[in-house]
């Protein structure tokens, strides 16, 4: 098959994975919607230099993201379809780099195609390539940069000569760009892999014209417009903010959580991402061997894809803050290495190595599956949830399985069912989300919204207002929110569910002398901030203004029949008349 065939394959195959069920699957975490609230805001204000968030400064991230997202926001409006729509792309267009990339470094089309196939369906690839973020954006732009590397060395020009390239534009431009999405890591992850390449060029014998030097003084020539690009975007903004977004931006959210580590883990340097690669990695997981084997063979491009993939683990190895994705920009990579050592593996160890996911993913599905059954008499939506993540359990655990023994075909066959099943949760995620339910029921025709102890910016997307979240209600607010009772998805709650029992729920303290009116309502969904059940009640201040739903009554009641019967208090503490599971 010609490679343009094989192209149109991928990109089809591409846009049928990461494209449907988007505008199903609510905005998780608490990135998506505070990314997402964010490119509204600018658009509101009419502010392209400076994001906003819930009407403050939100320094995070510089603002390519944003920019993305409103020609979306513009044609579809304030929906998840929107907002992830420029995520998918990225990501689609990185499954044509890779394959471009693989048939210049002399692989044949079908090598080609797994390393472009096999980037699509990785768990990792599945999960940013389909979210409302800044990663995959910076991805695209990582593979221009080494493609533009390694076409640059391979130029019999001048180092003069080469800065008129189209390749050094390339070069620059993507640096720039990738700078603009997420920061200095644009330009870290290529000087590290081209320093990596020269401490090997120099430790071993290398065959051959060495190129790492030539490639570190194009490296910092490309630094010059790269930077005059960010200045058109970074001065305004830094006058805009008085400096704010360079202290708080790199400040806090680089060299903070390099030094101090925002989510609370002991660094053990080199051993978190050697721990979680295998599982977001999968089902590939068996083609690591394959991909070493690779790696350490003499030849130059060897070297260069080696350097490449080590430079991300090298940067984030000792880094405070650790998180799975952090090291995405060495996966292009690593799939190179992938289809390029496919048949070098040794099967025994391949088979060793695909196990870590396959019994995963396997344990996954189980509980899933169990759950979902223990969750029909609660709650239909979270039961199709819990079943579609036992079907992208077990697809995941198949095509992990198909990996270890070398079917390549069956392994695809087995993402078929993880992609039917992910289509599944995501179908049911949205209809049991909390928040989404909390509007339904509410409406969003408020202008003063508060929310007490719940501090979600989904609330902020979905409310389509400027929330205050306080430890009390302001007086002039007239939508209020408090989150009751939360059951965590712990240990402890997995193993009074699998038991049969009920598990305890989280009751609110910090909050137990706030008092609500009698025409409160509440209602019960899941978090998709932290992956917990929830309960919240609401109202109006205005007594009388909104009156009980029977539908809202009779849907709390597939809850009532394992939950003893909570009575609406009438000024009264909330917690004394709430009773617990």
């Amino acid at each position: 098959m010609s490679d343009r065939r094989w192209l149109c394959v991928l990109i089809l195959a591409g846009f049928l994975i990461l494209l449907p069920g988007v505008w199903d699957l609510p905005l998780l975490d608490r990135d998506e919607p505070r990314f997402s609230r964010a490119a509204v805001e600018m658009m509101e204000r009419g502010d392209w230099a400076v994001p906003w968030f819930n009407g403050k400064f939100r320094f995070d991230k510089p603002p390519l993201t944003y920019w993305l997202m409103m020609p979306g926001l513009a044609l579809f409006g304030e929906t998840e379809l929107a907002v992830r729509l420029p995520t998918v792309l990225s990501a689609v267009t990185c499954v044509w780099l890779i394959f471009s990339f693989a048939r210049r470094l002399g692989l044949r089309a079908g090598q080609a195609a797994l390393a472009a196939g096999a980037w699509l369906t990785c768990l990792q690839v599945m999960i940013h390539g389909r979210i409302a973020v800044a990663d995959m954006h910076l991805i695209l732009m990582t593979i221009v940069s080494m493609r533009a590397f390694w076409e640059l060395a391979n130029e019999a020009k001048s180092s003069q000569s080469l800065l008129k390239s189209k390749w050094f534009h390339a070069l620059w431009l993507s640096i720039g760009l990738g700078f603009l999405a997420k920061g200095p890591l644009a330009t870290a992850v290529p000087l590290v892999a081209l320093l990596l390449m020269l401490w090997l060029e120099r430790i071993g014998k290398v065959p051959g014209e060495r190129m790492a030097g030539r490639l570190l003084r194009l490296w910092a020539w490309a630094q010059v417009p790269a930077l005059i690009l960010v200045a058109m975007w970074g001065i305004p903004a830094l006058v805009a903010t008085q400096g704010l977004f360079y202290e708080v931006g790199i400040g806090t959210h680089v060299v903070d959580r390099g030094l101090e580590g925002f989510n609370q883990r002991k660094v053990i340097p080199g051993v978190y991402y050697l721990l979680v690669l295998p599982i977001f990695f999968a089902p590939w997981t068996g083609a690591l061997v394959g991909a070493f084997r690779a790696a350490k063979a003499p030849e130059q491009d060897s070297r260069y894809l080696a350097s490449w993939a080590l430079a991300p683990l090298l940067i984030f190895s000792g880094y405070a803050t650790q998180l799975p994705h952090y090291i995405l920009p060495a996966y292009p990579a690593l799939f190179l290495l992938v289809s390029k050592g496919w048949q070098s593996g040794s099967t025994k160890a391949n088979m060793i190595l695909a196990c870590v996911p396959c019994v995963a993913f396997g344990l996954l599905a189980i509980i899933a599956a169990w759950g979902s059954f223990q969750a029909k008499a609660l709650d239909a939506s979270l039961s199709g949830m819990l079943a579609g993540l036992a079907l992208l359990g077990a697809g995941f655990s198949m095509a992990s399985l198909s990996v270890g023994i070398g079917r390549v075909s069956a392994a695809f066959a087995a993402m078929i069912v993880a992609v039917s099943g992910f289509l599944w949760m995501a179908n049911h995620a949205g209809q049991t989300h909390a928040v989404k339910r909390l509007i339904k029921a509410a409406g969003n025709d408020f202008s003063r919204p508060a929310s007490v102890g719940f501090s979600e910016p989904s609330l902020v997307w979905y409310g389509s207002n400027a929330w205050v979240f306080e430890k009390d209600f302001p007086p002039d607010a007239d939508f209020c929110v408090l989150l009751e009772r939360r059951w965590r998805a712990d240990g402890k709650t997995l193993a009074a569910l699998w038991k049969g029992e009920l598990p305890q729920a989280k009751q609110r303290t910090e909050t137990q002398n706030l008092t609500i009116p009698a025409h409160a309502q509440s209602i019960q969904g899941w978090s998709a901030a932290d992956s917990s059940w929830i309960e919240l009640w609401f109202w109006r201040k205005t007594p009388g203004h909104w009156p009980l739903r029977t539908s809202r009554r009779r849907k709390r009641t597939r809850w009532a029949a394992h939950i003893p019967p909570t009575a609406i208090p009438s000024a009264k503490p909330l917690s004394t008349s709430v009773g617990k599971w």
